[in-house]
């Protein structure tokens, strides 16, 4: 079982790799770009969820709350 785990995951890694292989500077930088962007909305979404829900406990204000979300 973990056999065919640990090569499956091999196998993503050397397509990943060979496909990161065939790119030029330019499309890394677009790549990296998109993946940054990406992780900065997680980020804002992980945070403003975790606000309202701190608003729903009744731990903050709505005052706190819109200035955190603004």
């Amino acid at each position: 079982m973990w056999e065919k785990i640990s090569t499956g995951i091999v196998w993503f890694i050397a397509l990943a790799m060979a496909w990161l292989g065939d790119l030029s500077l330019k499309d890394v930088s677009t790549v990296a770009g998109v993946l940054i962007g990406l992780l900065m909305a997680i980020i804002s979404w992980y945070y403003k969820r975790k606000t309202y829900q701190l608003l729903a406990a009744g731990r903050i204000t709505r005052e706190e709350y819109e200035s955190a979300n603004r």
